[in-house]
């Protein structure tokens, strides 16, 4: 027997842990749990990948796909044609560093495009933003950093995989100064270059030049953490 819970959003969940092994009792258990709802608007239910094979049994019940990750697909059903479905969207999250160290920046070259850029790359699975941005930057050049603030924020439609990518550009303080380059197989260089050097290059693309001009020229521009109570925890806020 499936087993549920209510939302706040009028809809119930199917906890996947009651999940039955055979497939056609997966089937006779939605479709009982179909007839005995009433009064709530969406059923949700998570499918681990372990019984994809349930998952033809909820579309052809009309159920549809919502979000996934790399273990779990969300499906939801509309229990009255007024629903509504909270949207939901995949997001590449990045960060990149802007780190300055006696006067010169700390960029990198990789193995896949022109000019030099900016250390950083994605943010992993329940990674925070500064634990991101310091993993990247050290295994980028070996350089130690302790994160200072955002300073600008990116929205670029239409990115990796056909998603939305939003990429956070942080200023940080370097605790070490030695390259040492831990990626090889995406790094070709890491180095500290001069700033005027960097802006001029023909290589560098225009979005990476104006963030560290504006880094130079508006140093009050910033979002710093604050430590506040969240009801969600390990959040994090800036501003």
């Amino acid at each position: 027997m499936l087993k549920t819970t209510e939302n706040l959003f009028d809809g119930i969940i199917i906890d996947n842990t009651s999940l039955p092994d055979d497939k056609t009792q997966f089937e006779l258990d939605v479709i009982q749990l179909l007839n005995s709802i009433q009064d709530k608007k969406l059923l949700w239910i998570r499918i681990p990948i372990g019984k994809a094979d349930f998952i033809p049994v909820l579309t052809l019940l009309g159920f549809e796909f919502h979000h996934c990750d790399e273990h779990n697909l969300m499906l939801v059903r509309k229990m009255n044609q007024d629903a509504l479905i909270p949207a939901t969207k995949n997001y590449i999250v990045g960060v990149g560093a802007i780190v300055f160290h006696d006067g010169k920046l700390l960029v990198i070259k990789d193995r896949f495009s022109n000019g030099y850029k900016l250390p950083g790359g994605h943010i992993e699975k329940n990674e925070s933003i500064k634990d991101a941005l310091a993993r990247e930057v050290f295994e980028e050049t070996g350089i130690n950093i302790r994160f200072e603030s955002i300073m600008n924020i990116g929205h670029f439609r239409n990115g990796q995989f056909g998603e939305s990518n939003l990429y956070l550009v942080c200023t940080a303080e370097a605790l070490s100064h030695e390259i040492k380059v831990h990626d090889n197989a995406e790094i070709s260089e890491a180095r500290w270059i001069a700033p005027v050097d960097f802006l001029h290059s023909e290589g560098v693309n225009a979005y990476n030049k104006s963030v560290v001009e504006a880094a130079i020229n508006n140093k009050d521009l910033k979002l710093t953490d604050r430590q506040i109570k969240l009801r969600v925890e390990g959040g994090e806020v800036f501003f």
